[in-house]
């Protein structure tokens, strides 16, 4: 699931990791909190003492992760990667730093507001406040870390940080909020509530009410996974799927089979970083960009464009089932992304791609009619993705999904012109919203009457061609256990 901003035309700045959506980013700069103090309750003695050992690894590297995040607006996946690889860490250790992490920040929201009432004023201090929020995740939501090592730990995360006086209003907020969880309540209206317990922007949880209906916008918003797996697919060109499972039992690795075929969930190691990956052997790609690649149909001799082709895992995915025969021309916006493509490329040993810095919105008149599909994954809000970037529900905006919408329009408009008659158009995102994914394929059909919907029959598993409609499908994450994801295939029928 590559994550794409909505390019701006050609003076976009690069942005720094794979498919961000919009959003504010955060204000600048920590700001004064002194006269910050507990709703109520002492000030606990402990907090003057520090202990020698410091805080826990674990602790130290999320909440350096979270700071990339929230300071430094990185990508959730990026800043737990990079944490993760400098800190060194047992695997015990990485665990409970990843849960720490993903932890805190999906439930950022919620987190707040049950500080709320243990503070007269919220913290803007904010390595203090990801002190607070990591501290209340695993007062509330874990249940084997002792309240007397989350209350220590906090006080010495801030020391760490230089930030003494913070450490008493830190250990006394915590030590209240251990001793007294009932004071918390959460509000009678159902949608006000769902969107702090769910940790979603009030306005986000009206669209999926309005969309969905209200039992299925409960479901969606409720629904939490933790497994923390990885997919990845065998390398086509020089694996079969057993001989790729042998060699995955082989290398030690905890796996089990995906949903899509060809899929692989691993845990148990740094898939990215281990010998096979940079060997070629496999690549990292979600299920829901598999069926999208999968959609496409490619075969040995076709002439395919990847429009909004970056980081180039749906690229080499229709190369290696192309043989080496026929062409996959993958653009993208930005060059820094575009180099992802050919990495991936070199990496597989795929000679058939072609990799080139383009906006896909800008039409080549040369290369009109002249291809056999065309495969847009379009810049999108992300919000399927929502499990497993939970930064994504902090960076939505209503005005830049109305940007969004209009972008992915205009791609629509412009990828439909390289499109050959009887030629296919797969569009596809990584959100949930009707507004990027359904309603863009019935204005599109509206508006270019030699297009036409397409059956998903025979290019994807009968168990999601089955719940298409008018060639287009949605995967949700409380019912297909992945990260949500949309498609639609076009055929150009004059």
């Amino acid at each position: 699931m590559s994550e794409k901003r909505p390019p701006a035309k050609r003076t976009s700045k690069p942005e720094p990791g794979p498919k961000p959506a919009s959003g504010p980013r955060p204000a600048p700069g920590p700001k004064p909190s002194q006269g910050l103090k507990p709703a109520s309750g002492p000030r606990s003695r402990s907090s003057a003492r520090q202990d020698p050992r410091g805080p826990a690894p674990a602790r130290l590297a999320a909440l350096e992760a979270l700071m990339d995040v929230t300071s430094a607006d990185a990508y959730a996946g990026l800043a737990l990667t990079r944490r993760i690889a400098a800190s060194h860490l047992s695997a015990r250790d990485r665990r409970l730093m990843t849960e720490l992490f993903y932890g805190t920040l999906e439930n950022r929201i919620c987190l707040d507001h049950m500080l709320s009432f243990y503070m007269e004023r919220p913290c803007e201090e904010r390595v203090s406040q990801e002190i607070l929020r990591m501290g209340m995740y695993q007062l509330r939501f874990l249940d084997k870390i002792p309240a007397s090592a989350v209350c220590s730990d906090a006080v010495e995360l801030a020391r760490r940080f230089k930030r003494e006086s913070m450490a008493a209003l830190i250990n006394g907020v915590l030590r209240a909020a251990a001793r007294e969880p009932g004071r918390v309540v959460f509000p009678q209206d159902e949608r006000e509530a769902l969107a702090l317990r769910s940790s979603f922007p009030r306005f986000l949880v009206d669209r999926f009410f309005d969309e969905f209906g209200p039992d299925f916008a409960r479901a969606l918003l409720t629904y939490r996974h933790r497994e923390s797996t990885v997919t990845v697919r065998p390398n086509a060109a020089r694996l079969s799927d057993e001989a790729f499972e042998t060699y995955l039992t082989g290398q030690g690795f905890a796996w089990e089979k995906g949903c899509v075929p060809g899929a692989y969930r691993l845990s148990g190691g740094f898939v990215a970083q281990h010998p096979g990956f940079r060997a070629g052997l496999y690549s990292v790609m979600g299920e829901g960009s598999m069926l999208a690649a999968m959609a496409v149909g490619a075969k040995p001799g076709m002439q395919i464009l990847d429009a909004c082709a970056a980081p180039g895992g749906k690229t080499c995915y229709l190369a290696e089932r192309m043989g080496g025969a026929g062409r996959v021309y993958a653009w993208d916006l930005y060059e820094h992304r575009t180099a992802l493509i050919a990495a991936a490329a070199r990496r597989l040993t795929l000679d058939n791609i072609r990799p080139r810095v383009r906006d896909a919105r800008d039409f080549l008149p040369q290369d009109a009619g002249r291809m056999d599909a065309v495969l847009l994954d379009a810049p999108c809000s992300g919000l399927g993705d929502y499990l497993s970037k939970p930064d994504i529900k902090y960076r939505v905006s209503a005005e830049g999904i109305d940007a969004l919408r209009n972008v992915q329009r205009e791609l629509l408009d412009t990828c439909a012109r390289y499109v050959k008659p009887g030629g296919a158009l797969v569009y596809s995102t990584c959100t949930l919203l009707k507004e990027e994914n359904e309603d863009n394929v019935r204005a599109f059909l509206a508006a270019h009457k030699n297009f036409a919907p397409a059956d998903l029959h025979g290019l994807i598993p009968d168990a999601f061609a089955d719940r298409a409609r008018d060639g287009m499908l949605t995967l949700y994450p409380h019912l297909d256990g992945i990260d949500g994801f949309f498609l639609a295939r076009l055929t150009r029928v004059g």
